[in-house]
């Protein structure tokens, strides 16, 4: 989830740095630009490791970033550039609270196994 999150938060700043706001043609092009990565997902999955990641990981959930995106600009239709941004960061900001929070998804998980509540 961090990946797509931080993915969709690129999506969204990209377009508000150049210039770009909120359009029914943004949306469009967001709505593409999974569909051209859903297929690329096999050849972005067999990447290289890099800095101990291994990055094909990755590159199989990049397009649920850029179907994140569209969906914000579907709700945010008439937002401008400088808006886009705030979103972009917004979205990013809630990929790196799920990337911190990791830890405690792994203790709640461990705490419900010891208790016989998880599989």
């Amino acid at each position: 989830m961090t990946v797509v999150l931080l993915a969709a938060s690129v999506a969204l700043i990209g377009p508000g740095v150049a210039g770009v706001g909120g359009s029914g043609l943004l949306v469009i092009v967001l709505v593409g630009l999974p569909g051209v990565l859903f297929i690329l997902r096999e050849p972005l999955g067999h990447a290289p490791r890099l800095l101990g990641h291994d990055i094909g990981d990755y590159g199989e959930v990049l397009w649920l970033g850029a179907l994140v995106a569209a969906c914000v600009v579907v709700i945010a239709l008439d937002a401008s550039a400088a808006e886009l941004q705030a979103l972009g960061g917004i979205v990013g900001l809630a990929g790196m609270g799920n990337y911190f929070l990791r830890p405690l998804y792994g203790l709640g998980g461990s705490l419900l196994r010891a208790v016989g509540l998880g599989g």
